[in-house]
Formats: C-alpha cells, structure tokens, sequence
C-alpha cells in the first residue's frame, strides 16, 4: 500500500518541476518505469527523462497543478491541470486530466500513465487540423 506521504512527495516533485530537477528522476522512478500519454509511451528512467527533456524544448512556461487525488493499494489517482505555453506563443494552453501512478513498495513509480482529451485540448489548436477536428466534432455530436 502506498503511502500519503510517499504521493504528497509525487505531486510536490511533479508541482515544481524545472529541468534542473530531471537528474532526480532516479529517487522518483523504479529503474523500468514506464510513462505513457497521448504522446508518448517510454520506458526506463531514462526514456521517461527524454520524454519531459522534450517537454520543456517545447514550451516557453508551464505549470502542473494537482487539485485533488486517491490512493487504492499501490496506486495513486491524481487530477490536474498542466498549463503550458508553446515555444515563441504567447496563447497559454490549459489541459485537464488524470494520471494513475503505480507504486512498488519502496515508494518508487512503477507507471505513471496519463488520459486526457488530446484532439479537444490540443490538436484542436492547431489551424488547419483544428479546424478539420472541430469540423467532425460539430456533424457527430448529438
């Protein structure tokens, strides 16, 4: 079972990550960690580091933001919002979600796996894709 203290730990490191804080990924993540979101899917810490390296080439700002969360057994449940402003954009991007994080017994993630609405909350975005997807949106809503 995971603790309270071992998640608090988790949203803290998540809350207030910059990129100096991607060599400690190691007191975070078991070795065969595995990360998956719309985007992307890696495995072992040093995947998962190229995946949030990536992130922050991308982006001018961002802020990561827990508003609430479970824990069942080994897992934690968090629901957030991360907003990010893409590089040389002024338009700040917000995107809301949940993540399941898997625990092992000494408190390191096993998985972190995140589901949100990616074509809503950012292809959508995009001119030419966005206009196409909200397109399809109109003519299948009910």
């Amino acid at each position: 079972m995971v603790s309270e203290t071992t998640v608090a730990g988790y949203i803290a490191f998540f809350e207030n990550l910059t990129p100096s804080d991607l060599g400690r990924f190691e007191e975070i993540f078991a070795p065969d960690a595995v990360f998956r979101d719309p985007f992307n899917e890696a495995q072992g810490i040093d995947a998962v580091r190229r995946v949030f390296e990536k992130m922050f080439e991308d982006v001018d700002g961002h802020s990561f933001k827990v508003s609430d969360h479970a824990v069942a057994g080994d897992r934690a449940y968090l629901n957030w919002e991360f907003t990010l402003t893409p590089k040389g954009k002024t338009e700040v991007w917000p995107i809301k979600g949940m993540s399941r994080i898997q625990f092992r017994a000494d408190g390191k993630a096993t998985a972190h796996i995140d589901f949100y609405d990616a074509a809503g909350q950012i292809y959508e975005k995009i001119p030419v894709i966005g206009a196409v997807l909200r397109a399809m949106r109109r003519r299948i809503a009910a």
